[in-house]
């Protein structure tokens, strides 16, 4: 997993989005997360934060998030965005590594989006451990899990993310991983890719084997489609990009 650093750290860089409009957006993880808890939410453990979008919805919300994020410079910008909005109390950040950190508490919801599939089979299944261990008894997990048939699809698609950046989608075949590369226009020898192991509901129910986790919910996470650059948000699972893996604990 030696990518993972340099990569969220040139993503965190490179990928330039309005604050509003993003915290708008994750309006729509947090009522699939109120949709599909059976049982109250207070507080929430975000791994994975980015520049805190979800986090600071939450915690708007009235939620008390902890959030634990890689990247400094990303969990400093969580910090400044809070105190904007005002929600700084209602909001933790961990700057560090969610596969070696130690945490005591136990939280209601333990929510993973977009970026499950860092490493190999055993990272994964030492994750849901953690995962486990962190969420209450009556607590629920969300986890987006990338589908291995969308991302074979799209194998060689190539955009432009700003002026200044290009993507372009990969896919490992043999180890079953969507491979997603940026570079500079100004540096393009200096790539940095990240590799995430894709899923299919019967693959992901494997890794939950001897853990008191259940998957009880698959939701697709829509289909983009690059040909004619529209998102579509009601698609069927064989073709998502992802799918939303709602667990329980047993």
């Amino acid at each position: 997993m030696e990518w993972v650093k340099k990569f969220y750290h040139k993503q965190y860089e490179w990928m330039s989005m309005d604050d509003d409009e993003a915290i708008k957006y994750q309006e729509g993880s947090i009522r699939k997360l109120e949709g599909l808890s059976e049982n109250p939410v207070h507080n929430i453990l975000e791994l994975g934060g980015g520049k805190g979008h979800f986090a600071v919805a939450a915690a708007e919300r009235g939620y008390k998030v902890t959030v634990i994020e890689l990247v400094e410079e990303a969990a400093q910008y969580i910090r400044q965005l809070a105190a904007e909005r005002n929600v700084q109390d209602h909001l933790r950040i961990i700057n560090g590594d969610f596969y070696t950190l130690e945490l005591e508490e136990e939280f209601d919801a333990v929510c993973y989006w977009d970026g499950f599939g860092v490493g190999t089979d055993r990272d994964q299944e030492r994750l849901l451990t953690k995962i486990e261990n962190w969420l209450k008894q009556d607590g629920t997990a969300f986890i987006d899990v990338y589908t291995p048939w969308y991302w074979a699809k799209v194998a060689g698609k190539e955009f432009n993310i700003s002026e200044s950046v290009t993507r372009r989608y990969d896919f490992n075949t043999e180890e079953c991983r969507m491979l997603d590369t940026w570079w500079s226009k100004m540096d393009s020898v200096r790539q940095v890719t990240q590799s995430l192991r894709c899923y299919s509901p019967a693959d992901f129910r494997l890794l939950l084997r001897d853990r008191k986790l259940n998957l009880v919910h698959c939701e697709p996470g829509g289909e983009m489609d690059y040909d004619n650059w529209e998102f579509h948000e009601q698609v069927p699972l064989n073709t998502a990009m992802t799918f939303l893996a709602k667990l329980n604990k047993s």
